[in-house]
């Protein structure tokens, strides 16, 4: 009865100590048992449970598959790498917006990414040249700048779709034509004026590469500008696209 007594103990506590010990499973089919687990972002600080000296031993994240807590708690590894790579993508862009330079504007844009890849912060540069018509208005640019909120509801990966509101302040200039210059020939005055503009944003981008994107942005929209002429309407519809190149950094 003695014996049984302790045999029962005995297998008791080997149960108990299987329980409490720690285990990590690595993708190669190996296992260690370990304690005094510390991870971090990207390595795993352990103890290996047969090292008698007690050091503490290094080891990446994305060689591990799983950790069995002695508690019965799970950590599983793949699952949290496959999120770290999807929005493992640098959260700042430079902007060259090519399309632009079919109406006259030179643009670029910086753009910060926030939230997991969930939101950027969009500030555009452009400047108006030889008579550019930006936005497909009858008003050209001269310079303008603004902010635009996008949104990423799939977050950041190699394709993904995104949409908000932007607004952009500037100046520009419109020609009034006023008469008629003896008889014949039209006359007009040119005025500067302010503009601003409300877009809502719709676009696609793809990254071949983490480095490098390529975005295509429809916009519509409505803009307003101060104008003494009966021939230019201070609030109108318009419309834009976009092609951008852009680099991530």
């Amino acid at each position: 009865m003695k014996k049984l007594t302790l045999i029962i103990v005995v297998i008791f506590f080997m149960i108990s100590s299987i329980q409490s010990q720690d285990i990590i499973y690595k993708k190669d089919g190996n296992k260690i048992n370990v304690y005094n687990i510390e991870i971090l972002e990207n390595l795993t600080k352990y103890v290996k449970d047969a090292d008698s000296s007690g050091s503490t031993m290094i080891m990446n994240n994305d060689e591990i598959s799983f950790i069995s807590f002695g508690n019965g708690d799970l950590r599983f590894f793949e699952k949290e790498s496959r999120a770290i790579q999807r929005y493992n993508y640098k959260k700042n862009l430079i902007n060259y917006h090519l399309f632009d330079l079919i109406v006259n504007n030179f643009k670029i844009s910086y753009e910060r990414i926030l939230l997991n890849g969930k939101i950027g912060i969009q500030i555009p540069f452009a400047i108006g040249y030889g008579g550019n018509i930006s936005g497909f208005d009858n008003v050209d640019n001269k310079f303008y700048t603004g902010l635009a909120l996008n949104f990423y509801p799939t977050g950041q990966g190699k394709v993904r779709y995104f949409m908000g509101p932007a607004v952009n302040v500037g100046t520009g200039n419109y020609e009034d034509y006023n008469g008629y210059y003896n008889s014949l020939e039209p006359y007009d005055e040119t005025y500067d004026t302010f503009i601003l503009r409300f877009y809502v944003n719709n676009g696609v981008m793809f990254s071949p590469i983490p480095e490098l994107s390529l975005s295509a942005v429809g916009s519509i929209g409505i803009r307003y500008v101060e104008n003494n002429s009966s021939t230019i309407e201070s609030v109108k519809t318009v419309g834009a696209f976009s092609f951008n190149l852009s680099y991530r950094f």
